[in-house]
């Protein structure tokens, strides 16, 4: 990747991190701490206290109020090329553990502010802390977001060349490259004499002719697309793929794939 890189990648999905610790949501969740409570501002925290015949450590309850910054889908099928969307577990577990990921790559001078950074993923800071997050993502997302656009608008320029941005005109839903690659899953790769017939979703493919791999850190087979950029090169184009994959504990990773080619088009348009 020239410019979309995974460093990029990372600062864009700073995101994740400054909406959940500055959420303007209205639904609310409760956090119980049942086995102490550092890292917590004591304001914070709410202390219930009861006389019932049961043990004085089931008695006592601490816990606040905060809001439920976590999304969720309304269904779920193990069938789904997402995991995160085969249950409502795996559907947590992507987003708190992508956020705890994604907390590692603050400096060192926050990270050192903060007591317990699962409770930062679940949303919650110190008003100290909070505001020096705050203020470092969201000048990272900015620059990020702009080396997007430029990129997207450059990559989308350079697609009017090709035979297939005149068959966006003819399809039935896809009407530019950048639609063809947005939360896209390469579900299988083939190649035929020297060009590389390429499967998105299980039902679209597309064709780079005169195909030369010039990167590939992954099998790029059950990945899926996060970033892309197209250029235009001395004797043809080159496509950079940005793909992510998630392991067996939903841990995001991403890695390069590079195709040099002459020509671009679909293999058949619905």
């Amino acid at each position: 990747m020239k410019v979309l890189t995974k460093e990029l990648r990372n600062d864009f999905d700073f995101q994740e991190i400054y909406c959940a610790i500055n959420s303007i949501e209205k639904k609310t969740m409760p956090v119980v701490f049942l086995n102490g409570d550092e890292g917590v501002a004591k304001a914070d925290i709410k202390t219930v206290k009861t006389q019932f015949n049961i043990s004085d450590k089931e008695n006592k309850l601490n816990f606040m109020v905060m809001p439920a910054t976590f999304t969720f889908y309304s269904d779920y099928s193990e069938t789904e090329l997402e995991s995160e969307m085969h249950s409502p577990e795996n559907d947590f577990l992507s987003q708190y553990i992508n956020r705890l990921r994604l907390i590692t790559y603050l400096p060192e001078e926050i990270l050192m502010q903060v007591k317990d950074k699962r409770l930062l993923a679940m949303g919650y800071a110190t008003q100290k802390v909070k505001k020096a997050i705050l203020r470092y993502t969201n000048a990272r997302i900015k620059a990020a977001t702009k080396k997007l656009e430029r990129s997207q608008i450059d990559s989308i320029k350079t697609s009017r060349e090709l035979t297939i941005y005149n068959q966006f005109k003819k399809h039935s839903y896809i009407y530019s490259i950048e639609e063809l690659f947005d939360d896209a899953y390469i579900t299988s790769i083939v190649k035929k004499g020297k060009d590389l017939y390429i499967e998105l979703d299980g039902e679209i493919i597309f064709v780079l002719s005169d195909v030369e791999t010039l990167e590939e850190e992954i099998a790029p087979q059950n990945t899926e697309v996060s970033f892309f950029e197209l250029h235009k090169v001395e004797q043809g184009y080159e496509l950079h793929l940005l793909l992510k994959i998630r392991d067996e504990n939903l841990v995001e990773s991403f890695y390069y794939l590079t195709y040099k080619f002459k020509d671009m088009w679909f293999d058949c348009i619905t």
